[in-house]
C-alpha cells in the first residue's frame, strides 16, 4: 500500500514539476492579403501597464523578434501575457504594412497564430514626362 502511495506521490510531483518548468512558445505566422509569406515583420509584446521610456531591445532579441523567410516567429509567450483579461497581447510592425494590435484569448490560443498584415496604398508615381513637361496653358484666341 505504501508502495502505491509513494507511485501516486511520485507521478504528482512530476508532473507539476514539468508544467512549472515549462515555458509557453507561441508560433506566429505574418502573410500579407493574398496569403504570403510577410519577412521582416517585428512581433512585440504590447505591454499591460506600458513604460514612459519606451522598451529597447537588444539587436539579438530585434532579431528574434523578427519573421523570417516563411514568415515565422517563435516567442515566448510570457512577457506578451496579461493577467488582467488572460490574453496575449502582439504588436506587429512593418514598413509597408498597417501596424497591426491583437489580442488573443489563452484558452484559445493556436498550435500557429497567423495574422494577416494589409499593405499600405502605395503613393502612385510620377513619369519622367510629367516632370519636364510645361504646363499647358489655354490660348488667347
Amino acid at each position: 500500500m505504501r508502495a502505491l502511495m509513494y507511485m501516486v506521490i511520485l507521478v504528482l510531483v512530476s508532473g507539476c514539476s514539468s508544467v512549472l518548468g515549462e515555458k509557453e512558445i507561441g508560433r506566429v505566422m505574418l502573410v500579407d492579403g493574398r496569403g504570403a509569406p510577410v519577412q521582416g515583420a517585428l512581433v512585440i509584446p504590447e505591454y499591460e501597464n506600458p513604460q514612459s521610456v519606451p522598451q529597447d531591445y537588444s539587436k539579438k532579441e530585434l532579431e528574434d523578434r523578427t519573421s523570417n523567410a516563411q514568415g515565422m516567429v517563435v516567442v515566448g509567450l510570457d512577457e506578451y501575457y496579461w493577467d488582467t483579461d488572460h490574453c496575449y497581447h502582439f504588436r506587429v510592425r512593418r514598413y509597408g504594412f498597417e501596424d497591426v494590435a491583437m489580442a488573443v484569448s489563452r484558452d484559445l490560443f493556436p498550435a500557429v497564430l497567423k495574422i494577416e498584415l494589409e499593405a499600405l496604398p502605395r503613393a502612385p508615381r510620377k513619369s519622367a514626362d510629367s516632370k519636364s513637361a510645361p504646363p499647358t496653358t489655354p490660348s488667347g484666341r
